[in-house]
């Protein structure tokens, strides 16, 4: 039901929103959620930014990449450091990034655009889909007047529904990026990196599906 009111409200924006990239990516057809995870192109993304509040944070850079037949694409990554309009502030203490590296970021209107392009007609995946998302839509509604309506697959959210469907959940057990791909026998990357980050989590997600074998999208939408 909720995926139908997806498409549906995506119907809606496409003949009333004028604002390209957006409208084209509302027009674009979505795969259908009985389809195999290896039949749906991903979208694997991770944004930095200056603070935890969607409603206020700014994005200070952002990474994706493709999956594509359930492989992480590596030469389809691209990374943009985006120029904030406020000062960053301690959460240069996280991600690294100073005002004057920022200084010489995209503006974030152009960086939204080709966020928005890179969706057109794939499926959103991050870890922890409620700052990344949420940022997001706040973007899109000030530059084009609606939310980013894409299918959203959330990998902290899929393993936390795996652990409550065992019956029991582990408190304790983290749900990080880095703890969780090392429960699932893969390497450590370097944190907060975004580019470094969108690879690491479409890397976690084709794991996660190989621990459940055939997996179809609709059971992976958040």
């Amino acid at each position: 039901m909720r995926y139908a009111w997806l498409q549906a409200r995506r119907w809606y924006l496409a003949r009333h929103t004028f604002e390209d990239p957006l409208r084209a990516c509302m027009r674009a057809n979505l795969p259908a959620t009985g389809t195999p995870f290896e039949q749906v192109e991903f979208v694997a993304l991770d944004i930095e930014t200056t603070g935890l509040d969607p409603a206020s944070a700014d994005m200070v850079s952002v990474g994706w990449v493709v999956l594509q037949n359930g492989r992480v694409m590596l030469d389809t990554a691209r990374s943009l450091l985006v120029r904030p309009s406020r000062n960053v502030g301690n959460s240069a203490s996280v991600h690294g990034l100073t005002d004057t590296v920022v200084r010489e970021g995209t503006n974030w209107g152009i960086a939204l655009d080709s966020i928005v392009e890179a969706l057109t007609g794939r499926v959103l995946l991050v870890h922890h889909a409620g700052l990344d998302k949420g940022l997001l839509d706040r973007m899109c509604l000030r530059r084009y007047g609606a939310r980013l309506l894409v299918p959203v697959v959330d990998t902290m959210a899929l393993e936390l529904r795996r652990r409550q469907g065992r019956h029991h959940l582990q408190d304790d057990a983290s749900l990080h990026l880095a703890d969780l791909r090392e429960s699932y026998g893969l390497p450590r990357y370097a944190a907060h990196d975004a580019v470094a980050d969108a690879i690491a989590t479409g890397e976690l997600l084709a794991a996660m599906v190989a621990h459940r074998r055939a997996t179809t999208l609709g059971e992976l939408l958040s």
